[in-house]
C-alpha cells in the first residue's frame, strides 16, 4: 500500500513560486518598457542633434560669406 506524505507548509511553496514567477513577469515588462522610452529618448536625441549640426553648419557657411 502507497503511503501518502503531506508535507507541512507545501502550498505556501507553490504559492511563494507562482508569485515569484508573476514579479518576474512584471520585472520583465518594466525593463522592456524602460527600454522602449530610452530608445525613443535616443531617437529624440539623435534627431536634435542632425538639427543643431545642420544649423550650426548653416550659421558657419553664413560667417564665412560674411567675412569674404
Amino acid at each position: 500500500m502507497a503511503e501518502c506524505v503531506h508535507l507541512i507548509g507545501a502550498e505556501d511553496v507553490v504559492r511563494a513560486g507562482s508569485a515569484m514567477s508573476s514579479a518576474a513577469d512584471q520585472m520583465q515588462r518594466a525593463a522592456s518598457s524602460i527600454e522602449y522610452s530610452l530608445e525613443i529618448h535616443r531617437q529624440f536625441l539623435n534627431d536634435w542633434l542632425s538639427r543643431l549640426d545642420g544649423l550650426l553648419t548653416d550659421r558657419i557657411s553664413d560667417l564665412g560669406q560674411t567675412m569674404s
